[in-house]
């Protein structure tokens, strides 16, 4: 038992000390803490008063459930359930002592005990069946349940089912006693293991999210739009997407003239607009500098020109109080149809075309590539 609370605390500590964002990790070190403390504490009674050491040792089985319970509500970022473990704390606590000092009662003490770990673990439980979204989940869900069910369980096989009973001098060989430990490091190595997957699964998704999303903007960056075409756009599927390729004017002059800085909120502000406004129509793509790709699905593409449009007066109708209200930053656009025939990057190519043509006729305006490399041009001259 001590040895299974050691590793999963020790492994679950420096998990956390490598990246403290993975919170979920540092309150399951926590709760393998808690848990390691409260199990030294129950097998050495015999160094403090034997109803102080069965306080202190319930009270730190309590923060094994709570540090368990707020790591689960890290991870799916939501609010702490803090006013419903406080009130099950709070009565959990209160029977405590009065079964210790009032009404002395052992084996009330116990069952009070494990209910109240069983409440403080069951907070987590709606959480869970709402975000049940793959095998992962599922099996984090059973665990909880299942310890949350040998919490309530135990007390009810050992005292009523087995018939046992134990004083506080014979507790240490008493059937309560034996089937904690033995539950207890069951359940500790169970939910150790898939706490630790989850964990591992946290984190390699975290590092696949950094690879493929740009730093900056937060939207897809090259490699995710890579991958979003190796995965998404089979030959089969991609026909008759449109490709939008986008380029800030002059942004150049905007960096040189305002410093990066104000360059880099610029390009935030554009990235997100773009994304607002494509919403579901398709995906958007950073893939240098100023420089971002639109897809637009299938249904959409008919009206490329209208979303083209749309996008365009949206960028260049921003605010950036950087560079003062008299100035705008708009942006050119090049587009193309996929053809049957072709790949994304031969439309890809097309679209740059066009794009370089939007660029030398004037900019802030879109240029179409036909699939015969024709360029139709759509001229807007005003200026927002």
């Amino acid at each position: 038992m001590i040895v299974i609370l050691v590793l999963f605390a020790s492994v679950f500590a420096i998990i956390y000390l490598r990246d403290s964002k993975q919170r979920m990790a540092g309150w399951l070190a926590l709760a393998y803490i808690a848990g390691l403390a409260a199990f030294l504490m129950d097998i050495s009674r015999a160094i403090l008063d034997p109803v102080i050491s069965d306080i202190i040792a319930k009270t730190l089985f309590w923060c094994f459930s709570i540090a368990m319970v707020l790591g689960l509500f890290d991870r799916y970022k939501s609010s702490y359930p803090s006013r419903r473990i406080g009130g099950i704390v709070g009565i959990g606590f209160v029977l405590l002592l009065w079964f210790s000092f009032v009404q002395t009662d052992v084996i009330m003490r116990s069952v009070f005990s494990s209910v109240t770990a069983g409440l403080i673990l069951m907070c987590a439980l709606p959480l869970l069946w709402k975000n049940r979204s793959g095998a992962l989940e599922n099996i984090m869900f059973v665990i909880v349940a299942a310890l949350c069910s040998m919490y309530f369980l135990r007390p009810y096989i050992v005292y009523d089912v087995l018939d046992a009973a134990h004083t506080v001098a014979d507790y240490q060989h008493s059937t309560f006693a034996i089937l904690l430990h033995a539950t207890s490091a069951f359940c500790g190595l169970a939910c150790g293991v898939v706490m630790l997957i989850v964990v591992g699964h946290d984190t390699i998704e975290k590092l696949q999210r950094a690879a493929t999303i740009d730093p900056l903007t937060g939207i897809m960056n090259r490699r995710g739009l890579d991958q979003y075409i190796i995965k998404e756009l089979s030959e089969e599927s991609a026909a008759d997407r449109a490709i939008m390729i986008i380029d800030l004017d002059l942004f150049k002059r905007v960096n040189d003239n305002f410093g990066h800085e104000t360059g880099d909120k610029i390009l935030i502000r554009a990235a997100t607009i773009l994304q607002r406004v494509t919403g579901t129509l398709g995906k958007v793509a950073r893939i240098g500098g100023e420089e971002f790709v639109v897809i637009l699905d299938g249904p959409s593409s008919a009206d490329r020109l209208v979303v083209a449009q749309h996008l365009r007066l949206s960028v260049g109708m921003l605010a950036h109080p950087e560079i003062g209200d008299s100035e705008r930053v708009t942006a050119s656009f090049g587009i193309s149809i996929i053809a049957e025939d072709e790949s994304f990057a031969m439309a890809l190519r097309r679209a740059d075309r066009a794009l370089y043509e939007a660029k030398a006729d004037g900019r802030n305006c879109v240029a179409e590539a036909s699939n015969d490399n024709m360029i139709s041009k759509i001229r807007y001259m005003e200026r927002y």
